[in-house]
């Protein structure tokens, strides 16, 4: 691979994003009717938007995303 650190960078900070939709999804579930359920939406659809930018930067240095 021809960017290693780039390579665990990029993978590190997608599964970061894994766990916390992970943990919004559990708020949004659970505090659905509270004043924080708006943020925990609005944080999520941007982690998503977010790995959506770094699926395609990892597709474009042609960086496999790690099954991790």
């Amino acid at each position: 691979m021809r960017n290693d650190h780039l390579a665990t960078y990029l993978n590190d900070h997608l599964a970061g994003s894994v766990g916390a939709l992970e943990i919004l999804d559990r708020l949004i579930a659970t505090c659905d009717k509270s004043p924080i359920a708006p943020f925990c939406r609005d944080a999520r659809a941007e982690i998503t938007a977010d790995q959506d930018e770094l699926r395609a930067i990892l597709k474009a240095l042609d960086i496999s995303e790690s099954p991790l």
